[in-house]
This record gives structure tokens, sequence and C-alpha cells, in this order.
């Protein structure tokens, strides 16, 4: 029965209000949000026997919902009972029965009416203290459903956040509400112990393992409305995790290993450990895809697979005999002796590809690896049955084979020296001893093989079944396993990896790819950067254009599949110039071919690319057999072709070849010359401008100066050097200058000659002088009225020759003309008897008759008076 304290009755009395809220339970419905609500025996009595109430409690205001909080509760235990129904009658749904000590706690109406119906019904023998609800309203909670919209890595195919630790992780949450999110709140909590708000929120990840992070979004309703959401992260250390509660075998198949939407799977079937009492071999796994070639898939063993998670710490041995083998398998490995498998573990499914193959990735692990795989051979296969022809046919071959994959099969014996390697090329690392060390291993298997690919082609539309499956060889100890990676078994529709520079398959510029999607018969739309590109609608696209490359692939309404493939372009070089190379053919004759580098490259950067010289088109081609020597290269003829080759730095794989010539060319001729003689001017100052560009023709001897280069010098050293050229013409400021000669092969190439003494000389000689001397004057001769007289010209000579040219040395001439004084020639005879004249003269030292000087001067004869014969008489004065 209720008990009440005198203290509580003394309240009841005083707080008239209170109690005027206060209702026993009764029959009919009211409009109430506070106050009390009992069972009919009020505050201090029992409910009375045989009672049949329903009472409907609604909320005074539109819109609101009554909320009852239960205080206190007791009744009889399965006779005498309180129902609670959603709603406005018995007919709303029913919230819950309730009796005893049972309480309801709580309890809000959700229902648009915002009403509650309560009915209590009493047996007919004993009756206890009944119920006691605070009666309140509230605005009924809208609907919510909270979302993870987005998070920084992408979910894996499984669903889950695969990271590394350390890592953080953005998430960015969202909630869809009926009414109104105005004023909702976003609660993280990242499964570790720490916690966060907002819708943005970054938590960073430090210890490894899975953690389940939830976000709950609450509205401002003050009854508090929410609803919450969760999603996976796994945080990576270096070693494999594997999980086997979070997915079914169903979802592995559909989910992990498959997941396409298009993809026809039924009937899938599995067995292993579990099925005969023993331990569970299937499993998923995650990793950071760095220590093992897949970041996540199924995970097939022998024994337990949960054990799988590296390192390598103990030999795997789970299982017991009454786990059996596989009949299948043992018909498939020739070292299988019927009966002689143990503890197999399959997964089987049938599927319908759309397109003409499939393909899926594996790793197979053993522990037999290094002490027994020279006799155990634990073995697997993938068996691939045509439904419509009954052949069946094992994927699980080594590449290139037909041998079937096992311990006995792809081993390296380096780990035991009792049996030979076997397609040792397939296998990846070991972890025992003489091999890698324990620790670095990703899972619990001492040796794994490395990634390898099964693949067949099949009849598109045709039903196929394939079986998985993995036994132990005539134990149960010393497990093998094979692992699956996630989402590569592609029935189609795939268009292949990136290809990228990181991975080593990106293009070279200039080269195309064709991508195909394989099903010629669907309707294709395809995109390049997310821009749709016009009128490709076929199976196949040819790229040449670097990007993001994207399909839709429509089989129908209900069926659109959709791929990505990122092409990438390395670096591809050009050869911008190249130059035939000369050398003089001298008695050691060599090349520096790396003088055509800098033509090669031109603007492209050194450090991006890689060049190397060849004696064969083939050996450039193939990148083979390059010359070492390329700044010392000894030729092997006058005229040899070379062959270069310039390939991209990073992947080596993109290149262009060219070739040049390198030429001999014999040394260049040099002939000897006269000296170079000029008369100085009025000046003799001895400064003269000569012409050396005149003895060129004579310095080469008949060579053409198109094959060689004549160049004048001052001095040895600057010929040598081949600097300090003279230009012509040049000023001589000294007389008798040598000059020296460089004759060079055109071109350069080195071939050059250099006279070790001058070669000639350029002379300036003095110029002869001759001064104007004044008219000689005669009185005539004559008995015709043609007046002569005879002159002495040698009078005239020291006037000509002035005070400081010595006769001796000096030669003056009288000539009748002025081209007879240039030429010298007819010179006149001293005395000369003539009429009046013009006498020219020519002044000449003696050996340099070019440096003469010219003048002239006058004769004039006077006539003599004639006389008449007259007798005169002279008187004297006296």
């Amino acid at each position: 029965m209720k008990v009440f304290t005198p203290i509580f009755l003394l309240t009841l009395v005083c707080s008239f209000s209170v109690l005027a809220q206060e209702i026993n339970m009764q029959q009919g419905t009211i409009n109430q949000c506070s106050g009390t609500l009992y069972d009919t025996g009020g505050v201090g009595a029992n409910y009375a026997n045989s009672e049949d109430i329903t009472l409907t409690i609604c909320a005074e205001n539109p819109g609101d919902a009554v909320q009852l909080d239960f205080t206190f509760f007791d009744t009889q235990n399965g006779a005498d009972i309180l129902t609670i129904y959603n709603g406005t009658d018995i007919t709303s749904s029913i919230l819950g029965y309730f009796s005893g000590t049972n309480t309801p706690g709580q309890v809000l109406a959700t229902n648009t009416s915002g009403c509650l119906t309560l009915t209590f019904k009493s047996d007919g023998a004993i009756s206890a203290g009944g119920f006691a609800a605070t009666i309140s309203c509230a605005t009924p909670c809208q609907d919510i459903e909270a979302i993870i919209a987005a998070t920084d890595p992408l979910p894996s195919l499984g669903g889950n956040l695969v990271i590394n630790q350390g890592d953080s992780v953005d998430f960015t949450g969202d909630a869809t509400f009926s009414l109104d999110g105005t004023g909702a709140t976003y609660d993280w909590d990242f499964g570790d112990g720490s916690v966060d708000s907002g819708q943005n929120v970054s938590h960073n990840f430090s210890t490894i393992g899975t953690f389940t992070v939830t976000l709950n979004v609450t509205d401002n309703n003050p009854t508090g409305c929410s609803d919450s959401t969760t999603i996976a992260v796994q945080v990576l250390g270096p070693y494999l995790l594997v999980d086997q509660s979070t997915y079914t075998v169903e979802e592995l198949v559909q989910d992990i290993l498959v997941n396409s939407a298009c993809a026809e799977i039924s009937n899938i079937e599995f067995s292993t450990g579990t099925n005969f009492g023993s331990t569970n071999g299937i499993g998923y796994f995650s990793g950071n895809g760095v220590s093992f070639p897949f970041t996540e898939g199924i995970l097939l063993t022998t024994g337990d697979a949960s054990e799988a998670e590296g390192p390598e710490a103990t030999t795997l041995s789970s299982g017991s005999f009454n786990w059996p083998g596989d009949t299948d398998l043992e018909n498939v490995i020739p070292d299988l002796s019927p009966g002689t498998s143990n503890n197999a573990t399959y997964i089987k499914f049938d599927f319908v590809p759309l397109a003409n193959s499939i393909s899926f990735n594996f790793v197979f692990a053993s522990e037999e690896y290094g002490t027994y795989q020279c006799e155990y051979t634990d073995a697997f296969a993938f068996l691939l049955t045509n439904n419509d022809t009954g052949q069946t046919t094992n994927l699980a071959l080594v590449p290139e084979t037909t041998d079937p994959i096992s311990v006995l099969s792809v081993r390296n014996g380096a780990y035991n020296q009792g049996c030979q390697s076997s397609n040792e090329e397939f296998f990846a690392a070991y972890y025992g001893g003489g091999g890698l060390p324990a620790t670095d291993s990703p899972i619990d298997f001492i040796g794994h093989t490395v990634s390898m690919t099964a693949q067949s082609q099949v009849t598109p539309n045709t039903s196929y079944t394939i079986k998985l499956v993995i036994a132990d060889a005539i134990d149960t100890l010393w497990d093998a396993a094979v692992f699956l990676e996630a989402g590569s078994f592609d029935l189609g529709g795939d268009l292949g990896d990136d290809v990228t520079i990181e991975s080593g398959t990106a293009l070279c510029l200039g080269d195309s790819l064709t991508l195909d999607t394989q099903f010629p018969d669907a309707q294709h739309t395809w995109y390049l950067n997310e821009v749709e590109i016009e009128g490709e609608n076929l199976s196949t696209l040819e790229v040449s254009l670097a990007g993001s490359y994207s399909v839709d692939i429509s089989f129908g309404a209900d069926c659109v599949a959709s791929d990505s493939v990122l092409v990438e372009y390395k670096l591809s070089p050009s050869i911008e110039a190249i130059s035939d190379l000369t050398a003089c053919n001298s008695a050691n004759p060599t090349f520096d071919l790396s003088d055509n580098n800098t033509l090669i490259l031109g603007t492209q950067d050194p450090l991006d690319y890689n060049i190397t010289y060849h004696n064969t088109p083939e050996d450039a081609q193939n990148d083979l057999a390059p010359i070492l020597t390329i700044t010392n290269y000894t030729p092997i003829s006058n005229l040899e072709l070379i062959y270069v080759r310039i390939e991209d730095a990073l992947t080596e794989s993109c290149f262009i070849t060219s070739s040049f010539n390198l030429i001999l060319i014999d040394s260049p001729p040099i002939s000897d010359v006269g000296d170079l003689v000029l008369c100085d001017d009025v000046t003799n100052d001895g400064i003269e401008e000569f012409d050396l560009a005149q003895q060129t023709a004579l310095i080469l001897g008949g060579q053409s100066s198109v094959d060689y280069e004549v160049s004048y010098h001052e001095d040895f050293a600057s010929a040598e050097a081949g600097t300090g050229d003279l230009t012509s013409p040049y000023l001589s400021t000294s007389d008798a200058q040598g000059i020296y000669v460089r004759v060079q092969s055109a071109g350069g190439g080195g071939c050059y000659i250099v006279s070790p003494d001058p070669l000639f000389s350029l002379i300036v000689n003095n110029k002869a002088t001759a001064t104007t001397p004044a008219p000689l004057f005669d009185c005539g001769t004559s008995t015709t009225r043609a007046e002569t007289s005879t002159f002495d010209l040698e009078q005239q000579t020291a006037t000509i020759l002035g005070a400081l040219q010595d006769p001796s040395t000096f030669t003056v001439t009288f000539h009748s003309s002025p081209t007879d004084a240039e030429s010298g020639d007819s010179p006149l005879v001293s005395p000369l008897t003539t009429t009046s004249r013009t006498i020219y003269v020519r002044v000449e030292e003696d050996g340099l008759p070019d440096c003469y000087e010219t003048t002239e001067f006058e004769l004039i004869v006077n006539p003599n008076p004639e006389v008449t014969d007259q007798s005169a008489t002279v008187c004297s004065a006296s």
C-alpha cells in the first residue's frame, strides 16, 4: 500500500492548488497537462478488486502530447494489469503491459492526437498500493534520421573506415527532420574514450583497433528527441586485423568480394570448422596496404581465422580431425591422394557474368613453408563450373603454367635445401630462420606468395558456380590460408587499375589507351573529369589525354554500373636540336659526345631526363649498350653515325631517338705569301691601313674558303687560342709588323693550323716628295721666228728634291707628259732645246719605284727683239 509521512500530509492540506490537480483513475476522457494521476484508491488507499477502468488523457493545447512519469507502481503481479495505448482509445498501438513492480517509467504519446489511453483491470482478490504518475505535456517528437554524410578518407568496400595508426578522420554529420532541425545538436562518441560536438569534426586515432563512432542528433524538443547512427573505424598498424562478427558469409560475398549492384549472385554456401564443432576458418581482414598487398578482403583458412593477425608469433595449428577435408580439392591437386585432406574451408556461390571474363586477386600463405615445404602440400583451389556444360576448371594456377598453387608448387629452396625451388618468383616472403624478421610479418603465417590473379574466359549471361576451397594435407596441423582481395571479383564493367606515374603504368606523350567495359550491348555514357564526352556511347573509348575517366553502363532501368580510372601521362622528352660534331683528323682524334646535350635538351630541365649515346639504332631503341666514354670517344672512321636516346628520368620508359655524324677533317692548308707593302702618305708617319683579306686566297692555296676560315693575329698566343682576330682593313702603326695566321676548319671541330712565325709582314715605305720649282726663262734664238732655247733641266733638281732627299738615293726624271711622269717612261735628256712648254717631273727613291711623287714646271722662251738697219749721224755737242 502507499505510505506517506505526516509532513507530506501537511503539505497536501496546505497546498490546495496541488490537490486540485490530483485525479484518480476513472472512466472517460480528460484534458490535463499537470497534476498527479493515482489509481482509484487515491493517495492513501489501495485500488479495489474487480476493477475494469479505461481513462484517456489528452493535452490541453492542440499539438502537444501527454507524458506520464510513474513515480510509484505496485500491483498484484500477473493479475492486476495496467495497459497503456498510444492514442485515443484501446484500438491504438499498445505501449506496454505492466504489473507487479514493473514500472512503466516515462511514457510519451507519440501519435498525432497527443493522447494516451490507460486501461486498469484487477481480479477478484488481493489488491495493492496501485500507482502514481506525474502528468505533463510536451511537443511530440518529430521523426529524426541521423546521417554521417561524409568522411575523409572515404569508407572501404565493407563500409568501414580503414586508416593507419595516427591518422585523422574528418566527419560530417547531418540529419533529416520531419518538422524542423533548427537548434539541433550533433554529438560524437569516437569509441576510444573521446567525444566532440558539431556537424563537422575531426579526430585523430592513435590506438590500433576497431572503434565504433556514434553520431547522436538531438533536436530542441524539451523531451530530448534524438536519433543516432554509427560507423566503424579500423585503425591499422603494420599487421592485418581480422573480424569474424561484423559480416555474415553472405555479406562477405555480396558486399566485400563482389560488391557489384548488377552482379547476379545466388545460392551462397559455406563450410568451415564451426560446422563440425571446431574453429571458424572464415573472416574479414583489413590492412594498411603497405606491409600486405591488400587493404581488405576475405580470409579462408584451415584453422581459426582470428589467429591470422600478425606478426608471425606461433605455429597456427587449430582444427580437429572431426573437421573433414574436401573431395573436390583432392581431385584437382595431383599431390593430394583421396581422403588425405583435412580441415577444409570453402565458400561456394552461383553467379551470372555480364562480360566475357572474370578475375579476382589472392595471396596464399602457409605454416608449412620452410620446415615442411618439401612434403606437405597444403593447397587450395578456385573451382569454376559452367552450369550449362558441367565443365569444371581450377583457376588457382601458378601464372603462365598449369601448376595448381600449393606449398609444393610455389616455394623457395633457400629456406629448406632438402628440395629445389619451384616457381620461386611468385614466393614473396619468409619470416622464419634465415628469412625476414618475424616482427615484420603482417600475418601470423611463416610464409606467403605474391599477389596473383585468378582469371578465366566465360560466356556472358550464363550461370556459373565457383567454389573457393582450402585444406590441410595429411594432418590437421600447420595451417594454411588464402586471402581474397575485396572488390576484386570482377564480373565485368571494370575499367582496370589507374594508369599512374606512381604505379609505373602512365602513358608517354603521344601514346593512347583503349578503355573497354566489355559490354558492347549496353548503353554507355563516358565522362572526362566529370564532364560528359559528347557522342561517346560505345563500350570502348580511345584515350589520349590525361584525366579522370568514368563511365555509366546501363543494362536496363534497374541495373546501372559505374567505374572510373585515372589516366596520367609521364614527362615525354623531345630533341629540340642536334648537330654533327667535327674534329681534326690527328694522330688520336676524340669527340665529346655530350657537346650535343645542350642542343638536345633545349628548354627541358636536365634533371627530368636521361641522355645516352649508342652505336646502333636498335641499341638506342632498346636502351642497350650505351657508349660509356661519351666525353672522350674515339671514332671508328672518318664519318661515323651516332644514335642518341633521351628518356624521362622517372620511369625511363618515355623516350625518343635521333642521330648525328662524327666527322674527321684533314688538317687545313696554309701557304706562304709575300709581305704586304704600302707607300706612306705625304706625312711619312709610318701608319697605313692594310687589306689583310687580300692574302686569304693565297694562304688557302686554292682550297675553298667555304671549308676553311682564315684569321689574322698580332702574336702567336692569340693565333693559337683563336682570339683577338685582326679586322680588315687593319691600321698598322709600325713598320715591318709581323702577322700570324690561323687557318681553321669551317664550323670548328678543333681542326686548325697556326703559323709558328709571322707568315708575312706589313711594310710601310716612305713616299718621295717633289717640290715644284720656279719656271725657267731664256731668250730665243731663231731664224725662222720659231723661238727656241736650250735649257739645263738639271738645275731644277736641287729645288725639286729639297734639303731632306739625298740626290744619291733619289732620282729625278723629266717627262713630256703626265702619263710618262706617272709611269717613268720616256725621260727627257738635259740639256733640252725646246720652245716654251710644261715639263713633268717624277721623283722616286732607289729601290722604291712605287713610292714616287710628281710635279711640273714651265720652260719659257722669250723672243729676241727685231733690229732694223738705219744709219744715224750723231753730232757732237762740243
